[in-house]
């Protein structure tokens, strides 16, 4: 085994031994808000980190470890709901050795007792865990001590180190001990200028690089703003290089040398055949290249089922004879074992890493595979590049989850890797329309039917969002019973196609008896799909992060309303037309008097997914300002 493997699967050794917690300063008692954000619920008043890679201590350690001390006071009854900390970890990066403390404002300490945390397992098949940690006795101007110690099985501690949090920081650390028989290379960020020291000093053990930063602002948690990835400061030290006086190897300082270790577990996950060539002949036994692609597609997206693990990497034992025997598989498992359907099918097919857009923007330019949390699979089809996500059964053959359109991916290739950006489809492409045909009789008694169609992201958060198709049918009742409470919804049915990538709703509808007033009746056009509310309140003055939205998308409601002899359209919505670098407004209606009949319809475009700037920003918020504005306008027939 290749030296780079041993180190990272090195074995976990003894701990570090925890330190006690430091004095509390003068300063700290008497904090009592922070300056530039006086309605902070809480502050942190540091937080400290060390992270000891494996071969820097020579006493006896054969493990890397990380040792977390942090301290925050509560300033406000709301921060009292920020008293619990939870910590992820599992069989391979493992958590030891957790105190914590509450300190009340008259200078009692209240140790946390042994019933005060708890583990929550996420995956008994990866080990995966979270312990949360509650502080007892919390009030206003509580000081709040806790630190722990992860023990990591191998020299790499890739996750970038936050020095930021959701909550202001007064002063924040980490320190890197580095053997100096590793080369890294390092990456930081930081959105708000917060300007980040340093200062390193070398020794015969190695390198000791300590990082800090002061009076770092609270992360914006802003109405569709970017993910908390974006706009923290942070750092991370990528393992380059090994080197001592007999050896010299590669390790992460290339997408090339990333793509050869990874390489190794794949290509020992293919091996195990087991039946995996005969199997895909069976599924793509007829019709071109295109048609057996899909077929494959197909059966490994609804025939195998998808264990929730995120990442790149393979759990241990993985094979594609496994994946295929036991029917399950997480989506690494998943896309390894549609590749080789597919190449034994003779359809040239090669993984893909991905990151969804959620977790952060990634920056490609630094070597590191934990960037990416799923593998896709890359195909070419009739001069075209098809990427498939066999993990999702909601998703059609070519189409992608939202997160990931649009970002910078990894075609994993030992030899020669290939850079890419995921491909968006246009905004159109995500629509949800809505069309209702309504009938007034001479009582003044609504009736009819409607309709919604989903289609690309809007469908695919539709199909299967319920646990089976009675709870979906119920699911659809409830929300056409609160989107019109007065009448009486019926004949609900639904329709799911994934592999169109749409959904539908239909339902019959009547107006209830006591809501029927004889002489008038108001309706609120834009439903069930509107009527919009600005979700953009703040000024652009008062934003701090750009916006992101979930997907671009097209929005449409068409109502075809009828009317008896004697009555007439007393109010009508005004016609609309706004248009700019986000997206446009359009509201028409078409009145036949003669026929007693009308059609409204409005169209609300949203073309952009992020907007980069404050005038976009402001843009955003005229075009929903006027979308609430024209929703707030009634339809209204009435009778002398």
């Amino acid at each position: 085994m290749k030296l780079r493997l041993v180190l990272l699967l090195a074995l976990v050794a003894s701990p570090l031994a925890a330190e006690a917690f430091p004095p509390i300063t003068e300063k700290e008692r008497a904090l009592a808000s922070v300056a530039g954000e006086p309605n902070a619920p809480a502050v942190v008043l540091f937080k400290k980190a060390e992270f000891l890679m494996w071969g820097y201590d020579y006493q006896g350690a054969i493990s890397s470890r990380l040792l977390v001390q942090e301290r925050r006071k509560i300033l406000t009854e709301q921060g009292k709901d920020l008293a619990e900390v939870a910590v992820a970890h599992n069989d391979f990066i493992r958590l030891a050795g957790f105190k914590g403390r509450t300190i009340l404002p008259d200078g009692r300490e209240i140790p946390l007792d042994s019933d005060a945390r708890f583990e929550r397992k996420r995956s008994k098949r990866h080990g995966r865990r979270v312990t949360t940690v509650t502080f007892p006795s919390v009030a206003v101007g509580a000081i709040l001590d806790y630190q722990y110690e992860l023990r990591m099985e191998s020299i790499y501690f890739l996750e970038p180190w936050y020095f930021s949090e959701e909550l202001p920081v007064v002063y924040s650390e980490m320190v890197f001990k580095i053997p100096r028989e590793i080369q890294t290379q390092g990456w930081n960020r930081d959105p708000f200028k917060v300007g980040l020291k340093n200062e390193s000093k070398k020794s015969s053990r190695g390198t000791e690089l300590r990082v800090w930063g002061e009076n770092l602002p609270s992360v914006p948690d802003d109405p569709f703003g970017l993910p908390f990835a974006d706009l923290a400061t942070q750092m991370m030290i990528v393992p380059a290089a090994y080197q001592d006086r007999d050896v010299y190897e590669k390790l992460m300082d290339s997408w090339p040398s990333v793509c050869e270790m990874l390489e190794e577990y794949y290509s020992k996950a293919r091996r195990k055949d087991g039946g995996v060539a005969k199997k895909a002949k069976e599924v793509a036994n007829a019709g071109g290249a295109r048609q057996k692609a899909e077929a494959l597609y197909r059966f490994v997206r609804d025939e195998i089922e998808t264990v929730d693990q995120p990442g790149i990497f393979l759990a241990e034992g993985s094979s594609v004879e496994k994946t295929l025997s036991q029917k399950s598989g997480d989506p690494a498992e998943k896309a390894l074992l549609l590749q080789s359907m597919l190449n034994a099918a003779k359809i040239d097919a090669r993984l893909v890493w991905a990151a969804d857009r959620a977790n952060g923007q990634i920056d490609p330019q630094v070597p590191n595979p934990l960037w990416f949390d799923t593998v896709l699979v890359a195909l070419d089809l009739d001069g075209q590049r098809i990427y498939l996500d066999p993990s999702d059964r909601a998703l059609a053959f070519g189409r992608l989850q939202y997160g990931y359109e649009g970002t910078p991916a990894l075609i994993h290739d030992a030899r020669k890797p290939e850079g890419i950006v995921l491909p968006e489809p246009a905004h159109d492409q995500n629509a949800r329309r809505a069309v209702l045909d309504l009938d007034l009789d001479a009582e003044g008694r609504l009736s009819g039917k409607g309709e919604v169609t989903y289609t690309g992201h809007h469908a695919w958060q539709k199909i299967d969002w319920k646990e089976d198709d009675a709870a979906t049918l119920e699911a659809w009742k409830k929300w056409l019973g609160e989107e019109y409470p007065g009448f009486q919804i019926d004949g609900v049915r639904f329709d799911e196609r994934p592999d169109e990538q749409t959904a539908k709703v239909f339902w019959t509808m009547k107006q209830r008896e006591e809501d029927v007033l004889g002489d008038e009746t108001t309706l609120a056009p834009s439903r069930p799909l509107g009527p919009t509310r600005q979700p953009f309140v703040q000024d652009a003055s008062k934003r701090r992060s750009p916006v992101l939205f979930l997907f671009p998308e097209r929005e449409e409601v068409e109502l075809r309303l009828r009317w008896p002899e004697g009555w007439s359209v007393e109010s009508q919505p005004k016609l609309a037309s706004t248009k700019n670098r986000v997206g446009a407004l359009t509201v028409g209606l078409d009145l036949n008097d003669a026929e007693r009949s009308l059609v409204y319809r409005r169209r609300l475009d949203v073309t952009q997914r992020q907007l980069p700037s404050m005038q976009m920003y402001e843009e955003a918020r005229a075009l929903f300002g006027a979308a609430e504005k024209s929703d707030a306008q009634a339809l209204v027939l009435a009778r002398p």
